[in-house]
């Protein structure tokens, strides 16, 4: 195997990082025009605190839309929870920052 295959198998083999994760998945329910909560980042990678997510994305400047859901649970009452959505304003910084997580960690690897 050459040394170029051997690095591009290595980078393919590099987990990406929740951060990535989280941003892929927001990159896609906005070209979905859809909004997600914790209950979709739990099912799709396993991440039982969206909002720090969120809150970490906020600090690198990503901008969001939210909205209030409440959910009914089972033996009763309500639990409240937000939906959030990319901002039509930091769409493209939130596909720069994705890129950029991408590229570390193949520089990494």
């Amino acid at each position: 195997m050459s040394a170029a295959n051997a690095a591009r198998e290595s980078r393919s083999n590099t987990k990406p990082l929740k951060i990535e994760l989280a941003l892929d998945m927001l990159i896609r329910a906005d070209q979905e025009d859809r909004f997600i909560m914790s209950f979709d980042a739990m099912r799709e990678y396993g991440d039982s605190c969206l909002h720090t997510t969120i809150a970490t994305l906020r600090e690198k400047g990503i901008t969001f839309l939210q909205q209030p859901y409440k959910h009914q649970p089972r033996h009763g009452g309500t639990a409240h929870f937000q939906s959030y959505r990319i901002a039509p304003s930091s769409r493209e910084s939130a596909k720069q920052l994705a890129q950029h997580y991408t590229d570390m960690r193949e520089v990494r690897s």
